[in-house]
């Protein structure tokens, strides 16, 4: 009896056993307690990935951060940053070959390492989703970006990409079938926009701070599900495509410092959900159109430093509800001073009773100015009073009492002379 207990407790503490030595790897490698590919471990030291104490290369941080999965035997890299890192850091082609299989995510910040010379390995093009560049990798080639087909998001920011082409933009663009967020600002782009886009899933645009020409394409409108459309600091000219107000998912638009005319097209008042409309440095002419008040969405309106005649046509509700409004620079443009007050339509000039802009003498105080609009009211130009109703300055009363007096004199003098003769 005491035999067959013994024996059954052995077995017990074998079955026992047996269960720890599966179940411990098994529990390591979900909490990630197995090594890096040792591949994989060679290419980013191959990057500048300092030694960590905890001899966790996924745990590191500095200039190489990484992320990693939690795979058996090895763990592998998905995602991998390069932050400050020294510009005698070379990105290899077989650096990037032996992370490619499990990359997904792969970014520079303020890194000026030598850009990468071959095109990214295959695996590499295929299975990378994010790729992000600011401040980095000196100059990046267009083509070398066009062959990350499957991006879902790119971004190139305050980096240079060697370029040539007219069509550069449609370039690096071609076959991102996925991509949903493409921006490319302060990136030496020059040429045109797109007339064939290749991304119909994209949402954000943000091309600027280039030297792109030319007018925008009515094609823009391929791009249904845009939200954000940024075009700001660019060479653009011609007008706001009418076909803008198909683009009814749009929040943001900013087409601001560029060298657009014509006027606002009406199509804008069939954006529901317009937020932000920035057409602020442009050579925009004509009425402010009277439907931006009735948006009820807006929040931000920038129509500064443009070519805009006649009166602002909208009320104190209106611009109170606004985070930002400004038109200042539109010479032209003025405000109704029984609708506005000065404080709210800052920067525009009040209009004359003929709806023109009044312009205050250089050196007059804000108390003359008050005293001037209120004329301009309610004056008629009948009487002594000049053409814009105001009253005869002090300097014409003095010349003209000055000039009595001398003839006074002169008359006196006259007489005199005459009794002592």
């Amino acid at each position: 009896m005491g035999m067959a207990t013994t024996t059954t407790l052995a077995a017990s503490r074998l079955l026992l056993f047996v269960r720890l030595v599966v179940a411990v790897p098994f529990a390591v490698g979900l909490a990630g307690g197995s090594q890096l590919d040792p591949q994989q471990l060679l290419a980013l030291r191959a990057l500048g990935l300092a030694a960590h104490p905890s001899g966790e290369p996924c745990e590191a941080g500095g200039a190489v951060a990484a992320s990693c999965d939690a795979g058996v035997p090895f763990r592998r890299v998905t995602s991998l940053a390069l932050t400050n890192c020294s510009d005698t850091t070379s990105v290899s082609a077989a650096a990037l070959e032996a992370l490619a299989p499990s990359l997904r995510t792969l970014a520079f910040l303020d890194c000026p390492a030598a850009p990468p010379r071959l095109l990214p390995p295959e695996q590499l093009a295929a299975g990378l989703w994010y790729f992000s560049c600011t401040a980095s990798l000196r100059r990046l080639s267009t083509v070398w970006l066009s062959r990350l087909a499957n991006l879902t998001d790119l971004t190139v920011t305050d980096t240079p990409l060697a370029t040539g082409s007219p069509s550069e933009l449609a370039v690096v663009i071609s076959h991102m079938d996925h991509l949903t967020r493409l921006t490319l600002s302060n990136a030496n782009l020059s040429g045109f926009l797109p007339h064939h886009w290749h991304c119909p899933n994209l949402t954000r645009l943000d091309l600027s701070r280039n030297r792109i020409a030319g007018s925008i394409p009515d094609t823009i409108t391929l791009l249904a599900g845009i939200t954000h459309l940024n075009l700001s600091s660019n060479a653009l000219t011609g007008h706001i495509p009418a076909y803008i107000g198909d683009l009814i998912s749009l929040t943001a638009v900013d087409l601001s410092n560029n060298s657009l005319s014509g006027g606002i097209p009406e199509t804008v008042s069939t954006l529901p959900e317009l937020e932000v409309l920035n057409l602020g440095s442009n050579r925009l002419n004509g009425s402010i159109p009277p439907f931006l008040s009735e948006m009820m969405g807006l929040k931000e309106l920038n129509l500064e430093n443009n070519d805009f005649d006649g009166m602002l046509p909208f009320s104190a509700r209106f611009l109170s509800r606004l985070r930002v409004f400004r038109a200042a620079g539109n010479s032209k443009l003025c405000y109704n001073r029984s609708v506005l007050a000065e404080e709210v339509a800052v920067g525009v000039a009040p209009c004359d009773k003929y709806g023109f802009p009044v312009t205050a003498p250089p050196a007059a105080t804000a108390q003359s100015e008050k005293g001037t609009a209120d004329h301009d009211d309610d004056g008629d130009a009948d009487g002594g009073d000049d053409a814009r109703g105001g009253r005869p300055s002090a300097v014409v009363l003095g010349l003209g009492i000055g000039l009595s007096c001398l003839a006074f004199v002169v008359i006196l003098l006259v007489c005199l002379c005459k009794v002592c003769r």
